[in-house]
């Protein structure tokens, strides 16, 4: 039997950080204490999107773009103030003076997206209702866009988000749904023919696990398809829906599917049991079908691990539909309920599952598909899988004693490096954080994955465990976005973390200890460690929005040499950060359409001059994010997937390529070019006259960034994997994404949230080759917050509440009032408290 790559234990990025750990040895499991399966195992390395290479940019950057200028000499600033029902306050006018870009809060213009259409993002719907109609007749210069990284990095995120989906709902979850019914199955098939009483006890708890999922996939509807819409109103289609399928998506549902299974009235207790506690997802507790060996493991190890059951909440793009729900939570089961390998009993079911997986084809190779995209997409296992387990028993094989070959070959495989299990201690500041890791290691039948940010948020916090061996003081239990950005380059979040509520006397040189350990192991990391996966990749992009500014700032335009552009940059990367959390939310391990006529059909106009765009010119991070769109497209032909949405993601890279010529002209300082040619022919209307209309030839620079740019991003929005309407929910920009939980016997447990909001309105000023000019654009919003653990965790919809009225998705952008919104946080009121 041969599995795929997706069963190597690849080296992560975390080795760098976590050498010479020790392995679990102590009170490991005796050979004589398991029972091993016979099974043959090999395993083939595979690599996706490997074809595709990253080209470093090239570009000679003209100093005459650097040079300050004065705000006098911008002659487009009235335009905009009255185009969009605003004037600059005198901070603001301050700002533009001294720093040539300010940042307003929308609801302080007159700047609202348009709500029409089937398939429309918040974000290009902003910048179509600054650039005018697509007439350049009817152009003005409050037109003048400025197109943010912003835009293009949410361009990015809603198509890598919408693959992810459509992946999900047509490969994945049908794909699970028979691969936990195949093994329920086969379990309760080895149950039946098993002769001793150990035999039965592994065989009956091994079937009771995957009745907890098979009960689950089972229980959900398909979702709306456009065969659903036919002539009938949209929104009451999508009401209908909802109703329904919340009737399918019931714990009592999911029971009476339970109860169709015939289990043993114990078996059947510890399942139902289960099942109320993932849809109840509101606190820790042990898995009811493992409660004894839970128990047995606490007292054993003197540390009680409990699984968070506030993590099968759906949320992020897990809400839509009965089957995205269900989907959510079995995989969450799968994910969050560990085998560990110092438990006996435990250690015996992961090889009794193990086996199951070699002994079905079908269900090794819809497991193997699915674990390979994971990767691909996300990053590779934290935690020991089932292949490790079947290269343990390859590895016994012709040993004189091939179960404590077996365990010795796990207790040297790869350790866990984010710990995601609560764990409760008899007393306070005994336990060493490394030790306690290691004694979560195990299987995981699919395990959450290692990620470069969770395990740097891991790595700086901390329990009521002791300091760390060479630390003075014990690290807090929370962290923050602004350690994760630090490591990622932002030289202005570093100097905030400091100001931060967690920060004290008491851990502040632990923390700066462990910061200076990070940033150590990050500076060993070249190129291609960042382009492991998707994942890793993204947070090389974000990188690059620090480096490219750090390096080039003097030779930039003046917008980007301010101080307070800094600030800007840190809202950018910490917003598309949370996006990426957001998409990846179920799989990252955490650490706890044409316009209207003119006015006749011989339109005489003449043409405006042309309102002079600019792109944000961060040429090093559209490169890498071009890289990325093209590694995502190849990566998953690689591995044969045929999806829809494949084809907004070429119109995307096709989209980036246009982008960054441009950019590489603006940072040459190139004069931009728009020629205006006269056609004669005949009136439509009365052939006896002639009709002179003034025309924009083809090839103007000007119109291809005001229109053929926006355009193009509209050519590039995924379209919906659920029904051809895209909801409310979805259309709108703000998102949330739970990152770290934490709390010790001092601090409460909270929970780390990250947010985006509705995008503010920015101003940049620039001067070039083309003249001075005032452009307007928008920019991503970011908040964080925590809110105390307990109850079912905070889900977009929650989050949009504080933004938005109503879920008619053709009025998905009536917003609340201001004083609703969540106020900035303390690092970002450069932008906003302006004197």
């Amino acid at each position: 039997m041969k599995t795929s790559h997706a069963f190597l234990g690849l080296l992560s990025l975390g080795t760098l950080f976590l050498t010479g750990c020790a392995a679990p040895s102590s009170q490991t499991p005796t050979s004589t204490s398991i029972q091993l399966p016979q099974v043959n195992v090999s395993a083939t390395p595979a690599t996706f999107g490997t074809s595709v290479k990253y080209e470093v940019p090239n570009v000679r950057i003209n100093p005459a773009i650097a040079k300050d200028f004065s705000m006098g000499d911008i002659q487009n600033l009235s335009e905009m103030e009255k185009a969009y029902g605003f004037t600059f306050t005198p901070g603001e006018k301050n700002a533009l003076s001294q720093n040539k870009f300010v940042i307003k809060n929308i609801l302080d213009t007159n700047i609202r997206p348009d709500p029409s259409g089937d398939n429309f993002r918040e974000f290009i719907q902003l910048y179509k209702t600054i650039r005018g109609g697509s007439d350049p007749r009817s152009r003005g210069q409050q037109n003048a866009i400025f197109y943010s990284s912003d835009v293009f990095f949410n361009a990015y995120n809603n198509l890598y988000t919408e693959l992810l989906k459509e992946m999900e709902n047509t490969a994945f979850y049908p794909a699970m749904k028979a691969l936990s019914k195949e093994l329920f199955d086969a379990a309760n098939q080895k149950l039946a023919a098993a002769a001793s009483d150990a035999e039965k006890l592994k065989w009956k708890k091994v079937r009771n696990y995957f009745a907890v999922p098979y009960a689950i996939f089972f229980t959900a509807a398909q979702p709306l398809t456009a065969q659903d819409y036919g002539q009938s109103d949209p929104e009451q289609v999508m009401a209908d829906f909802a109703a329904k399928d919340a009737k399918v998506d019931t714990a009592a549902n999911v029971e009476t599917f339970v109860k169709g299974l015939k289990l043993d009235s114990e078996s059947q207790a510890a399942v139902l049991a289960d099942i109320e506690a993932i849809y109840a997802a509101g606190n820790k507790g042990v898995p009811a079908v493992f409660s004894d060996e839970y128990q047995a493991y606490s007292q054993q190890e003197k540390i009680v691990f409990q699984v968070d059951y506030t993590q099968f909440t759906p949320r992020g793009t897990y809400t839509s539909s009965s089957l995205r729900r269900q989907y959510f939570r079995g995989m969450k089961w799968f994910i969050d309920v560990p085998f560990f390998i110092k438990s006996a009993p435990l250690t015996t079911y992961a090889f009794a599952i193990s086996q199951l997986l070699a002994e079905h084809s079908d269900a090794l190779k819809n497991y193997n598909k699915l674990e390979a995209a994971i990767n691909f997409l996300v990053g590779t296992s934290d935690d020991l899988m089932p292949v490790d387990y079947l290269q343990a028993l390859a590895s016994a094989k012709g040993s004189s004693d091939p179960a404590a070959s077996a365990l010795d070959y796990l207790a040297k495989a790869h350790n866990p490096k984010i710990k995601d299990l609560g764990a409760l201690y008899p007393t306070v500041g005994t336990e060493q954080s490394a030790d306690v890791l290691l004694k979560t290691k195990g299987m995981r039948f699919f395990s959450g994955k290692y990620i470069m940010d969770s395990f740097w948020t891991g790595f700086l916090t901390q329990g009521d465990e002791a300091p760390r061996p060479g630390y003075t003081q014990k690290l807090p239990p929370m962290a923050s976005s602004l350690e994760v950005m630090a490591l990622l380059g932002s030289d202005y979040a570093a100097s905030q973390i400091p100001k931060l509520d967690f920060y004290s006397p008491n851990n502040a040189k632990a923390i700066d200890q462990a910061m200076k350990e990070l940033e150590d192991g990050n500076a060993k990391l070249v190129d291609k460690d960042w382009q492991q996966n998707i994942y890793t990749t993204w947070l090389w992009t974000i990188k690059s929005l620090f480096e490219w500014q750090s390096v080039n700032k003097t030779s930039l335009p003046r917008f980007m040499q301010s101080a307070a552009w800094n600030v800007k940059t840190l809202m950018t990367a910490s917003a598309f950060w949370t996006e990426l959390r957001h998409a990846t939310i179920l799989y990252a391990k955490q650490s706890f359409a044409e316009m209207g006529g003119g006015p006749g059909a011989c339109d005489t106009r003449s043409v405006p001059p042309p309102p002079k765009a600019y792109i944000e010119p961060q040429l090093e991070a559209f490169a890498r994010l071009s890289y990325l769109a093209k590694r995502t497209d190849q990566g998953l032909k690689d591995q044969g997937y045929q999806l829809q949405n494949l084809s907004p993601l070429e119109s995307f890279i096709n989209l980036m390529d246009l982008t960054q010529s441009y950019v590489k002209k603006e940072l040459e300082n190139t004069t931009f070019t728009e020629s205006v040619t006269t056609d004669s022919s005949p009136d439509p209307l009365d052939p006896s006259k002639t009709c002179v209309q003034h025309i924009v030839a083809a090839g103007s620079d000007w119109e291809t960034l005001r229109v053929t740019l926006l355009d193009d991003l509209s050519q590039s929005l995924p379209i919906p994997v659920e029904g051809p309407i895209l909801s409310a929910k979805d259309r709108r920009a703000a998102i949330l994404a739970d990152v770290h939980t934490g709390g010790d016997s001092s601090y409460p447990t909270r929970i780390l949230y990250e947010g985006t909001g509705v995008p503010y309105v920015i101003f940049a000023a620039v001067e070039d080759a083309n003249g001075p000019r005032l452009t307007a654009g928008f920019t991503y919003s970011h908040y964080e917050f925590t809110k105390l653990y307990g109850g079912q965790r905070l889900t977009d919809e929650d989050w949009q509440k504080n933004f938005y009225i109503g879920s008619d998705p053709y009025n998905a952008y009536q917003y609340t009032k201001k004083s609703s919104w969540p106020k900035e946080n303390a690092w970002y009121a450069p932008l906003f408290n302006l004197k």
